[in-house]
């Protein structure tokens, strides 16, 4: 058995791979236009080439597809059409953005506010391709693909339309070294002073959940070759939600600093006031992942804390 992950050379890839060749679960990456990393198989194709992939995937007997980067049906359909061909599992990287609270939170609709965490049973947005017209952007992502980015039609397709063996994850924020989203960059600002952190209070109270890059690599690998877990979608998360503020406060010990926190009101234009100001923390974006728990038996690789520490300790 073999697992190919495609997209499989960046921050989330090199970790899946990690993953699998650290439970000895034979596995190649497969990327566009970049040299063979080191140590791992490696394959050089494009992920639209879906010939190219349907080759590969022969070649290297792959029984299951990790597909790191699918963010439009367009850029996923080759992948799982080779994947159907092969006849192997499909396993998509989806989001915790593909809840109904995202849609409020991005002020794109006004769904009922859900205070508890997301199962896989809850309400999915109705509103569609969230980054049109949307300033706040990841960086990294050509414009045009953003513009088509969505998971839910992906998920759709998986169940409507194929006729393959697919395993969906909808993982929350992920950090970790080599974050090019430097998730916790504004934490770490605010911790270099001495002076009391003056914090938005809309922000300071605001819930998100968050996943370390090798607990969801672990997650991922387990949909790859757990028997339990085709035909489903699973959330993967730590198991309890916090504050930014208590966020905060994490990195202010793990770095030692004597900062204070004081929370403020809007017009004191505290920390993370421009994202209070864009968005509606009225919504949590939080999960619940009792199902990978009890049902595969995930369990994360270090706490809270110890994440967070190795994170800022290499620098992001």
């Amino acid at each position: 058995m073999t697992v190919a992950v495609v997209s499989g050379t960046g921050f989330l890839g090199r970790a899946v791979m990690r993953r699998l060749e650290a439970s000895d679960v034979p596995a190649v990456a497969i990327a566009r236009g970049v040299t063979s990393p080191p140590g791992v198989r490696f394959e050089c194709a494009d992920r639209m080439d879906t010939d190219a992939l349907s080759r590969i995937f022969r070649a290297h007997d792959v029984s299951a597809v990790i597909d790191i980067y699918p963010l439009s049906l367009n850029n996923s359909r080759p992948v799982i059409e080779a994947t159907a061909r092969r006849g192997a599992r499909y396993v998509m990287i989806s989001s915790v953005d593909v809840y109904s609270n995202y849609e409020g939170l991005l002020r794109k609709g006004l769904p009922n506010v859900r205070a508890e965490p997301a199962t896989e049973r809850s309400p999915l947005r109705v509103m569609r391709y969230p980054y049109r017209g949307n300033q706040k952007r990841p960086q990294g992502v050509e414009a045009a693909l953003l513009d088509d980015y969505d998971k839910l039609p992906i998920e759709e397709a998986l169940r409507d339309e194929y006729d393959l063996p697919y395993a969906i994850i909808r993982p929350p924020m992920i950090f970790g070294p080599g974050d090019p989203q430097a998730r916790f960059s504004w934490a770490a600002r605010a911790a270099e002073g001495s002076r009391p952190i003056q914090f938005d209070a809309r922000a300071a109270s605001w819930l998100n959940s968050y996943a370390y890059i090798d607990d969801a690599a672990n997650a991922i690998a387990l949909l790859a070759t757990h028997p339990g877990a085709e035909g489903r979608a699973w959330n993967v998360a730590y198991q309890y939600s916090h504050s930014q503020r208590w966020w905060l406060e994490l990195v202010l010990r793990v770095t030692g600093s004597a900062a204070g926190v004081k929370e403020v009101p809007p017009e004191a234009l505290g920390l993370l006031h421009e994202r209070a100001n864009a968005m509606d923390l009225r919504y949590p974006l939080t999960l619940d992942s009792s199902l990978i728990r009890q049902e595969l038996g995930y369990l994360e690789v270090m706490s809270e804390e110890e994440a967070l520490e190795t994170t800022l300790a290499n620098g992001a």
